[in-house]
């Protein structure tokens, strides 16, 4: 039954793409393959769902200035900042599926928000068109220096004795940083009291204080905490080692599958033309295999990603799967 299901959305997404395709060559009045040839022919939005400045700008000017510079139009950033990117998600979802509307489609956007929301105006693999993944952002375990615990194991088996004693720190119920590390109490069999916090910043200000004792956090928020020394990092929330940490073990090394990592995908409207899709994918790995870019990325705390479409929406559609499956099993509402 479920690969009936499968086919018959993959028949349903192929029909929509072919309808749009037709629907973009008639308005422009020209044949499907001279419409291939003529995208794109004016400028492209990229909608930021978070506010003007940051790493979203900071991506555009890395990534998308070489697209822009590829293609022969310019690639301009609009912020739509609110309700955790739904607003710009749902805007996006709602454009034509010209390739003129994209969408900087961050974890929150395609596996976090549908998971912990109950009325969200958009679904991610429904009305949204996975590109191609920018970045990827494996979580790393850092607990306090006084703990006594220098790999994963030694925090389990610290924790186990002590059921209920140690606390952890998140961005806040839902967000990304608690499902991380409620899979991780879930894989290693141990009980930690949850500290919620109100986003990163808080977050690393305890951390600093001393106020929690353990937290999963991506690399970006902490890195130069831990060149300094305030942290020591036990593991990488992912299914290989971070390039940014190389001689730091995965969790699933250590016994401990886990793979909890973020992502930026580049995204358009539901029913984006195949050959819109192909085009951008190619531009955006061209310039993702750069050596200057990937450096810049990791300069950043981030991973350089690409890939095809097809990973993507594979990405985003296990990440669903995998949380909605554990808001079930730990009694988490969605509001």
């Amino acid at each position: 039954m479920n690969s009936v299901r499968f086919e018959l959305r993959s028949i349903a997404t192929c029909t929509r793409r072919a309808i749009a395709a037709a629907a973009v060559a008639l308005v422009a009045g020209l044949p499907l393959d001279a419409a291939a040839q003529a995208y794109p022919n004016r400028t492209i939005t990229l909608i930021n769902p978070a506010a003007a400045g940051g790493s979203n700008e900071a991506l555009k000017t890395i990534i998308f200035d070489r697209v822009a510079a590829a293609v022969g139009v310019p690639i301009i950033m609009e912020s739509k900042s609110g309700a955790g990117g739904a607003i710009a998600a749902a805007y996006v979802a709602k454009a034509a599926p010209d390739g003129y509307t994209l969408l900087l489609a961050g974890s929150s956007i395609a596996t976090t928000l549908p998971v912990i929301k109950k009325d969200l105006p958009y679904d991610p693999l429904r009305d949204l068109t996975p590109i191609v993944a920018l970045i990827g952002t494996a979580p790393l375990l850092i607990v306090q220096k006084s703990l006594p615990a220098t790999t994963a194991k030694e925090f389990v088996e610290f924790a186990r004795a002590r059921p209920g004693k140690l606390n952890y720190g998140s961005h806040g119920p839902g967000s990304a940083t608690f499902l991380a590390f409620e899979l991780f109490k879930q894989v290693a069999g141990i009980d930690v009291v949850h500290v919620p916090y109100r986003g990163s910043a808080p977050l690393l200000n305890a951390l600093l204080a001393g106020e929690v004792e353990a937290s999963l956090e991506v690399p970006p928020t902490i890195k130069p905490h831990i060149a300094a020394g305030a942290f020591r990092v036990l593991g990488v929330a992912s299914s290989v080692r971070s390039p940014l940490f190389p001689d730091v073990p995965t969790l699933t090394e250590q016994g401990y599958p886990l793979a909890a990592s973020g992502f930026i995908v580049l995204a358009a409207p539901s029913g984006l033309p195949s050959f819109i899709v192909d085009r951008l994918n190619a531009e955006v790995n061209k310039v993702l295999a750069l050596p200057e870019v990937r450096q810049r990325i990791l300069d950043m705390g981030y991973e350089p990603a690409g890939g095809t479409s097809e990973q993507s929406v594979n990405w985003i559609r296990t990440d669903l799967e995998k949380y909605r499956r554990l808001t079930r099993e730990i009694g988490f509402q969605p509001d």
